[in-house]
């Protein structure tokens, strides 16, 4: 498979080529990924940019690790689109970029934990 947003690669230098370890990341992503986008859709539909900002702390670290800078600059420029007070369609398109980024992600990540099962 063509990974367009995480590098299975720098996870596994990260995790010492542990399998078991990949897995548990995948899965922790998984999870993390699907908290964010849901939070990320509703704080930007309410402008809240407080709850906005506290979602994007927690992913950031994680999209880091594995590659996927779209998500920090899809983030950014979400921040950026509430300074600025834009319209809900310009929102909703944030959101609907978000929620395709994370759900490539998410597939990405199964597919790399299914790939370590294998090899284990």
């Amino acid at each position: 498979m063509d990974y367009q947003f995480i590098e299975p690669q720098k996870i596994k230098d990260m995790l010492f080529d542990d399998a078991e370890y990949v897995i548990e990341f995948c899965e922790a992503g998984l999870s993390s990924f699907g908290e964010f986008e849901e939070g990320f859709g509703t704080h930007l539909r309410d402008r809240n940019m407080e709850e906005l900002r506290k979602a994007g702390h927690k992913i950031k670290p994680g999209a880091q690790m594995m590659g996927a800078d779209e998500v920090i600059e899809e983030y950014e420029r979400a921040k950026e689109l509430l300074e600025n007070d834009a319209s809900d369609q310009e929102l909703d398109d944030s959101i609907d970029t978000m929620e395709g980024y994370c759900n490539s992600i998410k597939d990405e990540l199964k597919t790399l934990a299914k790939a370590e099962k294998a090899n284990s």
